[in-house]
């Protein structure tokens, strides 16, 4: 006989019955929540702390790359003179010296006082004003310090100031 909608069905007889609670409910152990607590916290002062320590090795390689970069095209220029390769020195000047600075320039500029020797300060390299000083001794002329202005142009860095 099937029981009405509105009747609860009685439990089923017989072996295998379960009440609905064994044993009454009791309180949680909180012993379990603070460990998995310390455990989170620790895993995020480890995160922040290694986020902040890779932010600055990050920071200051990319200050190591950008400063023998502004080195290299410095070098470059200062031994293309040297070598009285001016066109090719004129190829690390940024467009408006390249108009003020020709190869007729460079010509008369170093006639009987070329370039003998220089050297680059990387160590004095200012990455902040992208400034690049350089020794330089002309032929009859006494050593000089020249710092080269630099200004990055798309993907590579040419040389705005400085030029005699």
């Amino acid at each position: 006989m099937m029981p009405s909608p509105t009747e609860v069905p009685a439990p089923p007889p017989g072996p295998g019955v379960v009440t609905p609670f064994a044993a009454p409910p009791r309180d949680r152990d909180l012993r379990g929540l603070w460990i998995g607590l310390g455990v989170g916290g620790l895993v995020l002062v480890l995160c922040c702390v290694g986020g902040v320590l890779g932010g600055g090795f990050l920071l200051s390689g990319l200050e190591g790359v950008a400063r023998s970069q502004l080195v290299s095209v410095v070098d470059d220029y200062l031994g293309a003179v040297q070598a009285t390769e001016y066109e090719t020195a004129r190829g690390h000047l940024c467009p408006e010296l390249q108009r003020s600075h020709s190869v007729a320039w460079y010509e008369d500029h170093y006639k009987g006082s070329e370039i003998i020797a220089y050297a680059v300060h990387e160590d004095r390299v200012d990455v902040n004003l992208v400034q690049v000083p350089a020794t330089v001794k002309r032929r009859g002329l006494p050593e000089t310090l020249m710092t080269f202005t630099m200004e990055q142009q798309t993907t590579r860095w040419v040389i705005c100031g400085g030029v005699d």
